[in-house]
């Protein structure tokens, strides 16, 4: 086999090792894992840049997706879980009733969940 032979060779195999690699899946159908948020993927994580433009423009499952990647993200590193005195439900309602008026399309998701999540104790949204 020439040299051009075993590049050609050693390339497919590459390619092949490349397709296989993204075949396998890894979570329970439905697992929020198996979704990705609404808005541009930077590092993993959708959690920095989603606006309410992509709020808007996502599906059910994206925007809970987008909401379990925020409280993630917010999530002091020391603890163990990500536990929010915010419900999903109440994030994505008040993400609903925010993003719904034209001016809010730049407005970063992470900072409304940020203001509201203190206050969500005494509004009995947890």
């Amino acid at each position: 086999m020439s040299i051009a032979g075993s590049r050609r060779a050693a390339l497919g195999l590459v390619a092949a090792l490349a397709l296989l690699a993204g075949c396998g899946d890894s979570g329970e159908p439905g697992d929020a894992t198996d979704v990705e948020g609404v808005g541009p993927v930077v590092g993993g994580s959708t959690a920095q840049f989603a606006s309410c433009r992509d709020w808007v423009g996502g599906t059910e499952e994206e925007r809970y997706a987008t909401i379990e990647d925020i409280r993630g993200q917010l999530t002091p590193q020391s603890s163990e879980t990500a536990v929010s005195d915010l419900s999903d439900e109440a994030a994505y309602e008040m993400f609903d009733h925010t993003c719904e008026a034209g001016w809010a399309a730049s407005l970063r998701l992470y900072k409304l969940y940020a203001r509201a999540q203190p206050f969500a104790p005494l509004a009995g949204d947890g």
